[in-house]
């Protein structure tokens, strides 16, 4: 039990109510959009008609990259990444900074081709800088967008980063003022709905959700404000602090000074053992390496592994290029091994939620929807108490705009992805899409008084048309999918079905869903 003077309260009351308002709708878009994007790449694979089941790289790796080293300049030996793509090949890039003519920075500049692991066969080559390389893969045009609505609100950089981070302090606000002025916090986590249609059953479930998922909410902001800060605000103003600017002398101090590279030619060790001994060591089959100086005597490789066996982060070995000997394993943060290097390599997948596969992905996706359900009803609650202003009013009917209307729009953003499929184009019209059905929610939000009902069949009708779209552009049909074992288009395609069926059902005459609706209080 917390125990607060009264004023102490009130002050609680207002920076708690204003920290959830202010922000509360770009705060409700980027949580909604963050339990969503947990399963980003389940519904990249969907929207791509599924992937391929990845084991690690092939047991053929070094022969594939001497055949292809002799087919770009050798300036591009000098970094060298192998990883797998979504459809099962092997990925070589051959990179080497440069600079970009259109932005005027340092940019890696890559040679990268997709190789068939059994025959060696190049299935694609592109040349181009990294950035514009993967900006322009269209198959994985619906997931980057949500990646990055979600990230930086599809706002420039760097000024999309410094909202989101913004947005994870005022939910940390909103979330210790919660814990504060509320006097039995024990007592809230079994707090029943004290009936339906009432102000009091609403401020119940607002307290019932928010009491469950306060560590929670706290733990995705302070990581999420992280990620938004540390790249984008933390590096310059450490640097300026302790380094009196000089971010190269940072880097130093925190990856290390690069070892002078020996120019003398030396053959590149087995990566083929390389990675069969790697794998040893970290219990699990390796996902991507990091050649650097191939051909030189000064040649490393970086090996790096997931999490396995229920742990939170991944392994990362280096080796000699030359004589294969283990050189130790890599720390995420400085040179060698601390508590703030693990500190910092905790932080993707507690806010990610991908450190148990699909059982902690659901569960981070379910806390992530109880979020936004808190910032939905905080809000309401918040405006229901000021009814009688005019300014309140509008903004009542804002927030439910927006707590329809991004649902909407993030469907259209789908809708418009698989329409601009056949034509190859879905990179330009996947946003387009999110934007034309934002404007579509927006003007059947101001067209009625209480646009609920027409939202939820809106919400329906595209969820049950989605998995018909897919499969009408061209996507892999339910049997085709089960004999590739591809579950995750089966999995999506049936959870939109279904959901789109309660929403239409919810709206149903005579039902027992909506008897309960419209039962008086007691």
């Amino acid at each position: 039990m917390i125990v607060l003077s009264q004023e102490r309260t009130k002050r609680l009351v207002a920076v708690h109510g204003w920290s959830g308002t202010v922000l509360g709708l770009l705060l409700y878009a980027v949580v909604l959009t963050g339990a969503v994007a947990v399963f980003a790449h389940e519904i990249g694979s969907w929207s791509r008609g599924g992937d391929a089941t990845r084991h690690g790289l092939p047991s053929t790796v070094h022969r594939h990259l001497e055949a292809h080293m002799g087919l770009v300049d050798p300036a591009y030996h000098a970094e060298v990444i192998i990883g797998t793509t979504d459809a099962g090949a092997l990925r070589l890039s051959f990179q080497q900074p440069m600079t970009n003519p259109e932005s005027g920075q340092i940019e890696d500049h890559a040679h990268v081709f997709h190789v068939d692991p059994a025959t060696g066969e190049t299935l694609r080559h592109q040349e181009g800088f990294l950035r514009a390389l993967r900006a322009g893969e269209a198959g994985a045009a619906l997931e980057r967008f949500l990646i990055d609505l979600h990230v930086r609100l599809y706002v420039p950089e760097p000024w999309g980063l410094f909202l989101t981070g913004v947005l994870g302090l005022a939910m940390m606000v909103a979330a210790i003022s919660g814990v504060l002025m509320h006097r039995h916090l024990l007592r809230d986590l079994y707090t029943a709905p004290r009936g339906r249609g009432l102000l009091s059953d609403k401020r119940d479930r607002h307290v019932l959700a928010a009491a469950w998922g306060v560590p929670f909410s706290i733990l995705l902001a302070f990581t999420g404000a992280f990620f938004s800060f540390a790249l984008s605000l933390g590096l310059p103003v450490v640097a300026m602090v302790a380094f009196g600017g000089d971010q190269q002398a940072l880097i130093e101090t925190v990856i290390g000074n690069p070892e002078a590279v020996d120019p003398r030619p030396a053959p590149l060790a087995s990566l083929d053992y390389v990675l069969h001994d790697s794998a040893e060591r970290a219990g699990s089959q390796p996902r991507t390496v990091l050649i650097e100086n191939t051909g030189t005597a000064s040649s490393r490789l970086t090996v790096f592994h997931g999490a396995t066996g229920g742990g939170l982060t991944g392994t990362t070995h280096m080796f000699d290029g030359v004589s294969r000997a283990f050189l130790g394993e890599k720390p995420t943060l400085g040179t060698k091994p601390s508590a703030g290097s693990a500190a910092v390599s905790l932080m993707a997948p507690l806010h990610f939620g991908n450190f148990a596969g699909l059982a902690s992905k659901t569960t981070w996706f379910a806390l992530g929807l109880a979020m936004a359900f808190v910032v939905a009803t905080g809000m309401q609650l918040w405006v229901r108490r000021r009814q009688e202003s005019r300014l309140w009013q509008c903004f009542d009917r804002a927030v439910a705009i927006t707590l329809w209307g991004l649902p909407i729009a993030l469907l259209g953003a789908a809708v418009a992805f698989f329409l601009a499929r056949p034509a190859g184009d879905p990179l330009w019209w996947t946003p387009v899409g999110f934007l034309v059905a934002a404007c579509g929610a927006i003007a059947l939000g101001l067209g009625r008084r209480d646009p609920a009902a027409r939202y939820r069949r809106v919400v329906a009708l595209l969820c049950i048309g989605l998995p018909v779209l897919r499969h009408l552009t061209g996507g892999a049909s339910w049997s085709e999918v089960l004999l590739l074992g591809q579950f995750e288009v089966l999995t999506i395609d049936l959870l939109l079905l279904i959901s789109g069926s309660l929403l239409s059902l919810a709206d149903a005459p005579g039902l027992f869903l909506r008897a309960r609706v419209l039962e008086p209080a007691e």
